[in-house]
């Protein structure tokens, strides 16, 4: 018999997309519609299986939070480097991107969730 799924997990399945989403005004308006419809759709996906207790869909989450975490780095200190300063708008919502990422990544990481989706 499957036990209830917990509420951070169900959390984590319906908007695990807004971590890596996060990014400044500017950057979210010169964003393409066909990458909107594709976030969709991956992330609709991860997150249906996520529900579903699939293994492979925890591992993915922590592959594409982390992810979001490295990109957010790299990005950041390129801009810094070829810009000679940090853009506040950039740097406010990397930051918070990836307390967001952090956060999903040690939720999915704990031992109740790695057996509840064994």
């Amino acid at each position: 018999m499957k036990t209830r799924l917990p509420r951070g997990l169900m959390i984590v399945a319906l908007f695990q997309f807004i971590a890596p989403v996060i990014l400044p005004p500017a950057t979210l308006a010169s964003t393409s519609p066909f990458f909107w419809v594709l976030l969709v759709v991956v992330f609709g996906l991860l997150g249906y299986n996520l529900l579903h207790r699939r293994a492979w869909s925890r591992l993915a989450t922590i592959f594409v939070q982390g992810f979001s975490i490295l990109v957010h780095i790299l990005v950041g200190v390129g801009h810094a480097a070829t810009t000679g300063t940090a853009d506040a708008w950039l740097l406010g919502t990397f930051v918070v991107s990836m307390l967001l990422s952090g956060a999903i990544l040690y939720y999915v990481d704990l031992p109740d969730v790695q057996v509840l989706m064994q």
